[in-house]
């Protein structure tokens, strides 16, 4: 799944892709191997290369995470292009709402046939042992929800159509 990243006022494109043994996650240009366990709480062990690091992740507002790594914070803002790009070019046609990454979808924030905007909360997702708010590509209405609350679903898999 691909993201803008944002730390501070830096912008960072990221790309997070499930592989055999963890994530491969790519931030601007540069290609990373992770394995993730997620250990009690929010903390994580992470493994890259021969480096282990323990993090704590907590979600601290709408599309920020607070990363807490050997004394230092970091807040992190991860949007998706795809939401930013569709509310730029208008209310037109239907669009795709479809999972970031493989997962199993926690609740839905709205119900079908519901009024959303661009940006909004449609679904949660858990991934990772996170819980990761999937969003509306753009305004319009939740015209159908393809899977249910409970499903296991794969990176890429539709699971609602915005109109």
């Amino acid at each position: 799944m691909k993201f803008k990243g944002f730390i501070g006022d830096r912008e960072h494109d990221v790309d997070v892709e499930a592989i055999e043994g963890g994530y491969a996650v790519t931030v601007d240009g540069i290609r990373h191997e992770i394995d993730a366990v997620a250990c009690e709480g929010s903390f994580y062990s992470l493994l890259r290369g021969n480096q282990s690091y323990d993090v704590s992740v907590r979600e601290s507002g709408r599309d920020t995470l607070a990363v807490r790594h050997g004394g230092y914070r970091c807040d992190v803002r991860l949007v998706d292009p795809l939401a930013v790009a569709a509310s730029a070019h208008g209310d037109e046609g239907s669009a795709e709402i479809t999972a970031i990454m493989p997962g199993r979808v926690v609740k839905f924030l709205v119900e079908e046939g519901q009024e959303v905007e661009a940006g909004q909360g449609v679904l949660v997702l858990e991934a990772m042992k996170m819980e990761n708010e999937v969003q509306a590509p753009r305004r319009g209405r939740l015209a159908r929800v393809l899977v249910r609350a409970g499903a296991t679903v794969e990176s890429g898999e539709v699971l609602a159509i915005v109109e």
